[in-house]
């Protein structure tokens, strides 16, 4: 068997095998020393209107830059997020996309810890949900284009495998519900929210009345330990319960 194929296959085994977010920092590392990366990190982000934004973060970049970026609040900033939130598309990273006033200083940051070069791979199986993983360098990835296409495509089906582990081992604790069982009116009701619909559109739809509506509604909210509407929403969602 290819070298590369069977290191992927013992990663996905691996990932498989994990019941720990240390167990997943090991594998990530050893990929990444695979692919002539020494840093990388991955963050799941649970992001819904009105709803204040998660993240969670599997750390392989300098403790320094970590913390950094933590106390920076440099989500809100970082262009490889904002990317990855709205693509799955694999990104390089480029000085085009640091190129505005607070990113082009979070660049030059970055930089200085040796982050200079690198890759990004988002994954969106779940709306809301977002799992972002990425390989950096202090050296430039001058790669012919075969090899540098081959190395894309590793990394994505890592970043995929990672992302469901990540998923399995601890999304829950994040969205601390379980064996929530939703009625079939009830997904009606929340899903056709989720669209926008207010509870008497709502009504109106399934020819039920409005306070009908907000009783299933409010079970829901209840059933998920949520908040508001929202919140139920995205924590079902993320549940696949809709």
């Amino acid at each position: 068997m290819d070298p590369t194929l069977k290191s992927l296959c013992d990663a996905f085994e691996a990932l498989q095998r994990a019941t720990t977010c240390d167990e997943l920092r090991v594998e990530m590392e050893k990929f990444a020393q695979q692919m002539d990366f020494k840093h990388f990190v991955y963050a799941l982000t649970i992001d819904a209107p009105s709803l204040k934004q998660q993240h969670y973060l599997l750390n392989g970049f300098p403790e320094e830059w970590y913390a950094r970026y933590l106390a920076g609040g440099y989500f809100k900033v970082d262009p490889v997020v904002r990317y990855a939130r709205t693509t799955s598309l694999p990104a390089i990273w480029t000085d085009e996309m640091f190129h505005d006033g607070k990113s082009a200083e979070f660049w030059e940051e970055a930089r200085a810890f040796g982050l200079s070069y690198g890759l990004t791979f988002a994954v969106h199986e779940q709306p809301g949900v977002t799992g972002i993983f990425s390989l950096a360098r202090d050296r430039p990835l001058d790669l012919p284009p075969l090899d540098m296409a081959a190395l894309i495509g590793r990394a994505q089906m890592f970043a995929s495998m990672l992302h469901h582990a990540v998923s399995r081992i601890d999304l829950p604790k994040l969205l601390p519900v379980q064996n929530v069982t939703l009625t079939p009116r009830e997904r009606e009701c929340l899903r056709w929210s989720a669209d926008g619909k207010t509870a008497w559109e709502i009504g109106r739809i399934l020819n039920i009345a409005e306070r009908t509506v907000v009783f299933h509604v409010n079970n829901v909210i209840q059933k998920m330990g949520a908040a508001n509407k929202t919140q139920a929403i995205v924590r079902a969602v993320a549940l696949q319960l809709l």
